[in-house]
């Protein structure tokens, strides 16, 4: 079971801070805490919308509009971060078009953070929960061998 040292809201700045960051890894705890976080943000926004404007509870407010656009890009990047932390290319986000690819997609986002080091960068520290990217061109040059 991995720990994350990190706060929710720690792991929800890091996602807008590396939101055009589409190398290294993220962990599970980073993809979850910034997901969550980022749901109820726009559940706030759509309440806020629906107040001032007036709306019924299923349609989509302009803040809650404005605010997914926004974040679509952050929360892209780090779903691509969080497949290359099980050992996954970033390139299987694009089952989330087919429906059903959402299943598959869910699995590897609830899967443990692999102990190995990838393409993509070594495994997380231990005492920040940071990723570390270090050791990724030794890989793919071949120099671990």
């Amino acid at each position: 079971m991995e720990s994350s040292n990190k706060p929710i809201l720690k792991h929800y700045v890091d996602m807008w801070s590396r939101g055009r960051d589409f190398r290294g890894r993220s962990t599970r705890a980073a993809y979850w805490s910034a997901s969550i976080v980022n749901l109820i943000v726009s559940f706030l926004l759509g309440a806020i919308s629906a107040a001032i404007w007036n709306l019924e509870s299923n349609d989509l407010g302009p803040l809650e509009a404005i605010y997914s656009l926004v974040a679509l890009l952050p929360m892209i990047a780090l779903g691509v971060r969080r497949l290359h932390d099980v050992g996954r290319s970033g390139k299987w986000l694009w089952l989330s078009f087919t429906g059903i690819g959402i299943v598959p997609l869910m699995w590897w986002s609830l899967k443990p953070s692999s102990s190995e080091l990838n393409i993509w960068g070594s495994t997380t520290r231990k005492d920040t929960d940071e990723v570390v990217t270090v050791g990724a061109d030794r890989i793919l040059s071949g120099a671990d061998q």
